[in-house]
């Protein structure tokens, strides 16, 4: 740990206050659907907003062994990763985790419901993430043009800009 990080910055981070509030209604609603007994799916968020500490050491994982492992992400800091602005989370099974008993299946029908809640699943992707599902209006990565917006003008403007800083109304799909 580095001079000035604390113990809990390297904390996987569950909170749903910590995402944008839209974002995070989505969420709750995607699993709300994916736990309800028709589906039964077991869901649970794993992490959400991810520290720039966090995101530091899991860059580091894969790359700083011998002989070098599969690395857990491409992105150096949190804020080349959504997980950092609070617009992505990782979903795994309740008991499962990353190896749910039906497999690779488990995430199919996981992400069929995440769309429907304006969420795109990071399993679509060319290096697949089969756990990831972040905000649709979000591209596939944040560009320096968001990394700019939310040193200049914080964390809301970016939330404002991607449409994810207030909640559906009462009574929409989503609420």
């Amino acid at each position: 740990m580095s001079a000035g990080s604390s113990h809990s910055a390297l904390m996987v981070d569950r909170d749903m206050a910590r995402l944008a509030p839209a974002f995070a209604q989505a969420v709750r609603a995607a699993l709300d659907e994916c736990n309800a007994k028709a589906a039964s799916l077991d869901a649970i968020l794993y992490e959400g907003y991810r520290s720039q500490a966090l995101q530091a050491l899991y860059y580091q994982r894969g790359r700083t062994v011998r002989p070098p492992q599969v690395p857990v992400t491409n992105a150096p800091t949190n804020l080349q990763s959504w997980h950092g602005y609070g617009l992505a989370v990782d979903i795994v099974h309740r008991t499962g985790f990353w190896a749910p008993p039906e497999g690779e299946a488990w995430f199919h029908q996981v992400a069929a419901i995440f769309r429907r809640h304006d969420c795109n699943w990071g399993g679509d992707w060319q290096r697949p993430d089969l756990a990831h599902f972040q905000w649709a209006a979000c591209p596939a990565s944040p560009s320096d043009a968001a990394r700019e917006l939310v040193r200049t003008r914080g964390l809301l403007a970016v939330w404002d800009h991607f449409g994810a800083r207030r909640p559906a109304p009462a009574g929409s799909a989503d609420a």
